[in-house]
């Protein structure tokens, strides 16, 4: 049994790696962008839904892993806290912790990949667009993304760092080999 962190900016391939972890791993995945979507829906401010989602993201990976199933936390892991809570929740459980950053900074890929996704009222419309609920100025996506890209937390040791320019016949068997690797 595992608990799967996934980092990286938006539209790096996260949750594209956390559906083949699913499918290929019986994990269960927990996305913050469903979660924190369905809070916003719910009549939620900005500011209360991203902590509400994270403390749901949090107990769902416990209630996931205590039913003995591993668990993927789908989200950017941009603060300290989601990395340390995910760690002390896989030991908590007994469970493997691993950590996989999605890593892409091909503004142009990303920004069409932005655009041609499934979109969550919590996902950017592109490179320059922010979610919905942020407003309709345009922003720096270039600032945006760099910003992102450092502000992503990493565990000190033992975690994957994929190169999401590669097509995902390549990038999804090191995933695999990397979640049968021991702790």
């Amino acid at each position: 049994m595992f608990l799967l962190q996934m980092s990286g900016v938006p539209g790096s391939g996260k949750s594209t790696v956390a559906a083949h972890v699913v499918a290929a791993h019986r994990a269960v995945a927990v996305d913050y962008d469903v979660v924190k979507s369905a809070i916003l829906d719910a009549g939620f401010d900005l500011t209360a839904s991203t902590k509400a989602a994270y403390e749901v993201m949090y107990a769902q990976a416990r209630h996931v892993l205590a039913q003995g199933h591993s668990v993927i936390m789908d989200s950017p892991c941009f603060w300290p806290r989601i990395l340390s809570e995910g760690m002390e929740i896989a030991k908590q459980h007994d469970a493997a912790y691993k950590y996989i950053e999605c890593q892409l900074d091909d503004l142009h890929l990303l920004d069409e990949r932005l655009a041609h996704r499934p979109r969550l009222r919590t996902h950017r419309r592109g490179v320059n667009h922010p979610p919905p609920d942020v407003g309709d100025t345009l922003e720096d996506g270039a600032a945006f993304f760099r910003d992102a890209t450092t502000r992503v937390h990493r565990p000190p040791a033992n975690y994957l760092q994929l190169d999401m320019h590669r097509p995902l016949t390549d990038v999804l068997p090191e995933v695999d080999r990397y979640l049968k690797q021991p702790t």
